[in-house]
């Protein structure tokens, strides 16, 4: 299951990636909600906020029908888990590499920005300890498709942290922001995109500012 795009001619192609799987004994309770709304509220949020050209694909366990125009790809495991969301590195970037619980609240080129010009992969710093990276968000330049080839099934979030990266918190400071981390305690300010982890998600803070006028 694969669906091929055009190249936009003259410019680089940015490939925003994200997974989608039915849940099962693999994940955690708190990753047991998703469905196609989710990938199509996050294809929304970035067409919203993204002027350059982008292509859009979720990898899935499974052929999904979507009202946006999103690409699909199989996941290679017959019975997905957290160490699949390795597997879109496969694509030759520039790309943006997300989780479903995300939310994109601005303007994002300068991110992409970022994945043409870059020479290494961009991480956020993990919010419970800030001398390491978390993978809730990857800004990743072409050249980096090893990350997938290597893989042999590794801890995803252990994996990427063994290759060269930099910090998004300090690249784009207050832009790319942990929701219990940063929004909770000190509002969305001047943050482009938001990503979710572990406990309460965007569908239980159906009246948080940031789910109300940025998830939809």
């Amino acid at each position: 299951m694969t669906t091929l795009w055009p190249e936009h001619q003259g410019e680089p192609v940015l490939t925003v990636a994200t997974l989608f799987w039915q849940a099962n004994e693999k994940g955690q309770r708190f990753s047991s909600m998703y469905d196609e709304s989710w990938v199509e509220k996050l294809y929304r949020g970035f067409a919203r906020n993204l002027t350059v050209p982008f292509r859009f694909v979720c990898y899935t366990d499974r052929p999904r029908s979507f009202i946006e125009p999103i690409g699909q790809r199989q996941i290679k495991s017959e019975r997905p888990g957290y160490a699949d969301c390795i597997q879109p590195y496969e694509i030759e970037g520039p790309m943006i590499l997300v989780g479903l619980d995300t939310i994109v609240c601005g303007d994002c080129d300068g991110l992409a920005d970022y994945c043409v010009d870059a020479d290494r992969i961009a991480l956020p710093r993990d919010p419970y300890n800030l001398a390491q990276a978390c993978n809730g968000v990857a800004l990743i330049p072409p050249g980096w498709t090893k990350i997938g080839r290597e893989h042999r099934g590794e801890n995803d979030m252990e994996w990427v942290r063994r290759f060269p990266h930099a910090y998004l918190d300090d690249a784009f400071p207050g832009k790319v922001v942990s929701f219990k981390g940063h929004v909770e305690k000190q509002g969305v300010g001047d943050a482009r995109i938001v990503y979710f982890h572990g406990e309460r998600k965007p569908h239980q803070l159906p009246d948080h500012p940031l789910v109300k006028d940025h998830w939809r």
